[in-house]
């Protein structure tokens, strides 16, 4: 007489490429699940709340707020915030850059960008002078901050 193969015993030879290509019943088919559900990591959430971080000044009037560095696509996400009358001069992206404008405003070339408007700067873009008459704060997510050309201040 056979025993039944555990539950451990199916997951090593669903990875090992073993098991037959028969319809498996419900009750063994959760089980398989269950265990392979339980030995997966547990994503847990990062949160940096409003109070947290370090703002940096990077320019006159421009300060930066880390929130997250992903080494996958080397893109940072960050916080800037641009005090009235603060200018970002003109640079160049290496990679795409995207800009959610949160509060306030920026003006490019005479166009007013306000709270709620997304930016897209695709890779080889050349900005031309950003400016803040009123202030802004601005959700970039793009290249590291120390990959971008602006003589960036510490």
């Amino acid at each position: 007489m056979t025993s039944k193969p555990s539950p451990d015993d199916l997951l090593v030879a669903a990875q090992a490429g073993l098991l037959p290509d028969l319809p498996m019943a419900p009750e063994v088919a959760g089980r398989l699940r269950a265990t392979l559900m339980a030995r997966l990591p547990t994503p847990t959430m990062r949160v940096t709340r409003a109070d947290e971080g370090d703002w940096r000044l990077v320019l006159p009037g421009v300060r930066v707020k880390r929130l997250r560095g992903d080494a996958h696509d080397g893109t940072e996400t960050n916080l800037w915030r641009l005090a009235p009358g603060a200018q970002l001069p003109p640079h160049a992206h290496a990679i795409d850059e995207e800009c959610l404008v949160l509060e306030g405003s920026v003006v490019q070339r005479g166009i007013e960008y306000h709270a709620g408007d997304f930016l897209l700067a695709p890779v080889g873009l050349t900005h031309a002078v950003f400016e803040s008459p009123r202030g802004a704060l601005l959700l970039i997510r793009g290249e590291p901050i120390a990959g971008i050309s602006l003589a960036l201040h510490d």
